[in-house]
């Protein structure tokens, strides 16, 4: 297992009347603002980049609430911009907890055909998986599945990959949290209330 944050790094306060200066600001301490600066910093090293947030704190509002579910991409139209953003997303967001020791939760997801006609629609979004490359995706069927959920019947779809990130249900702050001292170190500009 890997250590979970607790609480944020500190951010500093804004400049007054003084202006500072950057090429480039992000507006937001949220994972988008901190991820976006990451990716900035990764691409052009020698930028001055500011991070501003309202908040004492990062991850205070969509970020710190957000149910922290990594998606699959199994229910994307197959090649859209979606389903390719979806996996790779995942793929990233499971590369950079692994590197960075943060913990979380891999547990799956069925979906279930509840009656015998569902079954042809189950199939259909099992072609779609595939299509869209979703890892580890396979079709169970009842007698498998009967040790992990033992009222399903019919058939059921497991995506392993789909996943609930996030230790102890802390979201995707540890990772905001993380991305936020990376930053720091990479000296981009943290500046809140």
């Amino acid at each position: 297992g890997a250590s979970c944050w607790t609480s944020a790094p500190a951010l500093l306060p804004r400049p007054g009347r003084k202006r500072s200066s950057f090429d480039v600001i992000i507006i937001g301490g949220g994972i988008v603002g901190l991820a976006s600066a990451r990716a900035l910093i990764l691409r052009h090293p020698a930028l001055s980049i500011g991070v501003l947030e309202k908040e004492k704190d990062l991850a205070v509002h969509q970020t710190g609430h957000n149910s922290g579910v990594i998606h699959s991409g199994i229910y994307y139209k197959p090649e859209s911009l979606k389903a390719k953003l979806c996996v790779q997303g995942a793929a990233l967001i499971y590369e950079y907890c692994n590197q960075k020791g943060i913990s979380y939760k891999q547990c799956g997801k069925l979906i279930v055909a509840v009656e015998q006609e569902e079954i042809p629609r189950l199939q259909a979004l099992y072609e779609r998986g595939l299509q869209n490359g979703v890892q580890g995706l396979r079709l169970i069927q009842q007698e498998d599945i009967k040790k992990k959920e033992p009222y399903c019947r019919v058939s059921d779809l497991l995506t392993p990959h789909t996943c609930s990130q996030g230790h102890f249900h802390l979201g995707l702050r540890p990772v905001t949290w993380r991305l936020s001292v990376n930053l720091q170190e990479a000296r981009i500009t943290l500046l809140g209330q």
